[in-house]
């Protein structure tokens, strides 16, 4: 006798909270399939992927917006190194367009920023 049965194996998902060791804040996770989603990094990269996608696609002012928002919530992360990087360049690409407000704006905004980690 041949049984068609199968087995479903569910999957459950757990969200906690640990403390993480560098920083001595408290960082969720997202415990699912005997594997650890750091959800800070996951979208600590998310945002800094969306303001580079915007880059990409000449929407500076946006991009912008989506960097400095990288470099408050995340001041002393690798993506917030990366994001005051890409925030030069777009102050660089305002002054050669000839743009030169808006290359000051992005310069006072990112040293604003700074001033305040």
């Amino acid at each position: 006798m041949n049984d068609n049965t199968q087995s479903e194996s569910t999957t459950e998902t757990v969200t906690v909270t640990v403390t993480d060791i560098v920083s001595e804040t408290p960082t969720e996770k997202v415990v699912a399939s005997n594997s650890i989603v750091d959800m800070d990094s996951a979208k600590r990269s998310l945002l800094l992927r969306m303001s580079n996608t915007r880059f990409e696609q000449g929407e500076l002012r946006q991009a912008v917006d989506g960097y400095l928002n990288v470099i408050e919530q995340y001041p002393n992360s690798e993506e917030s190194k990366t994001a005051q990087a890409q925030l030069l360049i777009i102050a660089q690409r305002y002054e050669q367009e000839g743009t030169l407000r808006l290359s000051l704006d992005v310069f006072e905004r990112l040293e604003q920023m700074l001033a305040t980690e």
